[in-house]
C-alpha cells in the first residue's frame, strides 16, 4: 500500500473517531450508557486502523483518541489519559500481532479481539485505578474518582469486543470488495 493510501485512510478512520467522540453531548442523556456507544465505535476505529491499514495507523489514533477525551472534560487528568492511550495500545498491539499469526487461522483476529480487550482492560484496571488514580486522587473529587473507577473497569472489556468483533466484520466486508489489501 503506498504512503499516500496509508495516510488517507488514516485520517479518514481518525476523522470518524473524533466525530464519534464528538457524540458525548447528544448521548449525554443516557449516562454511563454513553460510554458504551462511544467507546465502542472508538474501539471498531482502532481495529479498523490497525486491521486494514497497519500497525502505525492504528497506533495513530490509540494515540490521538485519549487527547480528544481529555480536552473535552471526558478524562479529568493527563495521567489517566495517559493509561488511556496505553489500553488502547494493548488492544491494538494485541490485535494486530494474533491477526497476523498463523496461530489459529481463520479466528485469528477473533482471538485477537479477545485476549486484546482483556490486556486492554488489566491495563487500565491496574494502571489506572490501582496506581495512577491512587496517587492523583486528591486531586480529584470523590465522585470523580468512583466514575473513573467504573469507566476504567469492566466496560473497557465490553467496548473493546463490540468494537473489535464490529471492526472484524467491517474489515471483512471491505477485503472482500476489494477495498483493502
Amino acid at each position: 500500500m503506498s504512503k499516500t493510501k496509508i495516510v488517507t485512510r488514516t485520517a479518514v478512520i481518525l476523522a470518524l473517531a473524533i466525530i464519534f467522540q464528538n457524540l458525548r453531548p447528544f448521548l449525554a442523556g443516557l449516562g454511563p450508557n454513553s460510554q458504551i456507544i462511544i467507546g465502542s465505535l472508538v474501539n471498531l476505529c482502532i481495529i479498523i486502523a490497525t486491521g486494514a491499514v497497519g500497525f502505525i495507523p492504528g497506533l495513530v489514533i490509540c494515540v490521538v483518541t485519549p487527547i480528544i477525551a481529555l480536552f473535552q472534560g471526558h478524562i479529568p487528568h493527563y495521567l489517566l489519559a495517559i493509561v488511556t492511550l496505553l489500553g488502547n495500545a494493548a488492544l491494538a498491539t494485541v490485535f494486530y500481532v494474533f491477526s497476523k499469526s498463523k496461530f489459529a487461522e481463520p479466528i485469528n483476529a477473533f482471538l485477537g479481539v479477545v485476549v486484546g480487550a482483556v490486556v486492554k482492560w488489566a491495563v487500565m484496571y491496574f494502571f489506572g485505578i490501582k496506581f495512577i488514580l491512587s496517587l492523583i486522587v486528591a486531586e480529584i473529587k470523590p465522585p470523580q474518582v468512583a466514575a473513573i473507577s467504573l469507566a476504567f473497569n469492566f466496560p473497557q472489556i465490553i467496548t473493546a469486543l463490540i468494537g473489535g468483533i464490529f471492526g472484524i466484520i467491517i474489515i471483512k466486508f471491505l477485503k472482500n470488495a476489494k477495498l483493502v489489501d
